[in-house]
Formats: C-alpha cells, structure tokens, sequence
C-alpha cells in the first residue's frame, strides 16, 4: 500500500485494495462454479432436463426456438462433453483471474463478460422475467429477489466490467451522488423492489413461486420443515406475504440513500442470509444440481463495495484538506 505513516493509505491505494478483493472474490466464485460442474449429475441427462431445459423454455422468441431445437438436442446428445466444456472454462476463468499478470487479466474478464452472459441469457433465462405457460406462450414471470433476482449472471457481468475499469474511472464515480459503480447496492433493490410489486406475486400462485418452489426443488426433505411453515402461510395470505416481503427492500433502500451505510450492510447481510435459504435453498447447492451459490453472495460483495465508499470518501477529504492552500 502506499502513502505514510501519518496519512495513510490514499485514495488510489483504497481503491486498489477494493478492487483486488473483488477479484479474489470473483475468481474465487469462477473455481466454485467449476468445482459445481463436476458432481456425478451433472454428467447425467439431469442437468440438461432439470437445470437447462426450465430455462430454455422461458425464453422469448427467437432464442426459445434456437434454445428448444438446436441447443437443447445437441447438449441432450452431448451432455458429458458439454458439461466438461463448461467445467474447465469455469475452472481456467477463476485459476486466471486470481494470479495471471496484467494483460492476461484483462483478457480473463473479458471473457468472464462473455460466458456470464450466455449463462445468463442461456442458463438464467435473463433473471427469469418471462415465465413459460401451458399453452405455449409466454407471460411476465414472477422475477424475485427471494429467488435470485435479477440473475447471478448479470452481476458477475457486472463485477467483471468495473475490474476493467481503470482506477481513474473509479475516482471519478465517487464524485457521483448516486455512482451505478460505487453505489450499485440501492440501485439494485430499487430494480427488485419494482419486480416485487409485480401484481402476480400479490397472489397464490406468484408466491408458490418463491418459498414453496424453494421447497419441492432445492430442500432436502430431511430439512423442509424449516421452510414449510412459511410456504403454507404465503399461499395462504399472499397479499400481505409480499406486503412484508416488500418492506426489508424498502428499508434497506432508505438506509443507503440516507448514509446509514454499516447499519445497512448488517441488516442486508441477515436479508440476504434469509433469502438465500428460504427463497433460493442455498441456491440449490444441497441438490446434486446447484450450479452456483445464486445472486446472495454476488449481493453481498457488491453491498461491501456500497459500504466502503465512506471510507474513500473520508480519504478523499482528508487528502483535499491536506492539499488545501494555507493562508497565514
């Protein structure tokens, strides 16, 4: 780090810092992800049946047809090389991007951006906006914080474009009142506190959705207690179920934009910690079938970043008072 002993680390080293923790972070998620494809399902015709197929058919036109009649019959015929394919990328992308130098890091993220979006596009069916019906057409889905809104694709999208970002461009941001880099946490709950007060998740059926598709997909039988109570209640009373749902999203939005950041960061990390085992079950990794953890982890990193933009704050005015003329 640089700067002194009496001032400190400045804000540049700060920034550094930041960014190489996110990296760590991100490389660390890409080995996870790899590590997933490597469970004796995923070499199996489970994994494109169970995770592949449910996402391909909640696609919009054009890509649902390419998804269902070329994709899906050649990974079905090819299940074992797809699945290593997938696999070894995952595991190269994570390896590169915590220890390769320089040029070979951008290069990495670059490609993180490109297979996270077809992850996303492809395996996440863009956040699960669109939901497949009976009768063959598609309507606005129930898209859920509680079940990995807005898609775990885009946020390591996201995480990989402000990696390329020089270290200027960050400075710069913190001079934004409200900087899509610095303080992306509020900003993404205000898109899921507009997809919560989707009127489908104001009845049964939309709050199925959430924790009782949480129970009969991605918690083991041997633990559904812990979640059957309240899949019963949220069918039972589903108005005022997304009535509470709603307001910790409210709540966690005022915190930030009021400057009650660490107050913020805790309540979001137990909000998260909820949602990722009531909603999402861990984001099914307890299923032989998990993929990657969901978007509570992606989340939480970016809420930290949220978090730490007051103590660059603070160093940026510790720096500008220091640089400041002095008139006797």
């Amino acid at each position: 780090m640089g700067g002194n002993p009496t001032s400190g680390p400045t804000a540049l080293d700060i920034i550094g810092l930041l960014k190489h923790r996110l990296r760590l972070f991100l490389g660390g998620l890409w080995l996870l992800d790899g590590l997933l494809q490597m469970q004796p399902q995923m070499f199996t015709s489970n994994f494109p049946a169970q995770v592949l197929l449910p996402s391909f058919q909640s696609l919009p036109q054009p890509l649902r047809a390419f998804a269902l009649g070329t994709l899906y019959p050649y990974i079905q015929l090819h299940e074992q090389v797809f699945n290593t394919l997938a696999l070894l990328v995952q595991v190269a992308l994570g390896a590169i991007i915590l220890v390769a130098p320089k040029r070979l890091y951008g290069v990495s993220l670059v490609t993180s951006i490109v297979w996270s979006t077809l992850i996303w596009v492809f395996g996440q069916a863009f956040g699960s906006i669109f939901a497949f019906t009976g009768g063959g057409t598609l309507m606005l889905g129930t898209p859920s914080i509680y079940t990995g809104f807005p898609g775990s694709g885009l946020l390591y999208i996201y995480l990989s474009l402000i990696l390329l970002l020089p270290d200027k461009v960050w400075e710069n941001h913190s001079r934004k009142s409200l900087s899509p880099l610095w303080d992306f946490a509020p900003l993404l709950l205000t898109g899921a506190l507009i997809a919560q007060l989707n009127p489908n998740l104001f009845t049964a059926s939309g709050q199925a959705t959430i924790f009782q598709s949480n129970l009969d997909t991605n918690i083991p039988q041997a633990l559904a207690w812990s979640v059957a109570s309240l899949a019963g209640y949220s069918m039972a009373s589903p108005f005022l179920a997304n009535i509470l749902e709603v307001i910790p999203i409210i709540s966690l939005i005022a915190l930030w934009l009021t400057g009650h950041r660490r107050t913020a960061f805790i309540l979001s990390c137990v909000y998260l910690a909820f949602a990722w085992w009531f909603g999402m079950g861990l984001g099914g990794l307890l299923t032989g079938l998990g993929t990657d953890p969901n978007t509570p982890p992606l989340l939480l990193a970016i809420s930290y970043l949220t978090l730490e933009k007051q103590v660059f704050d603070k160093r940026v005015l510790v720096e500008n008072t220091m640089s400041a003329p002095r008139y006797n």
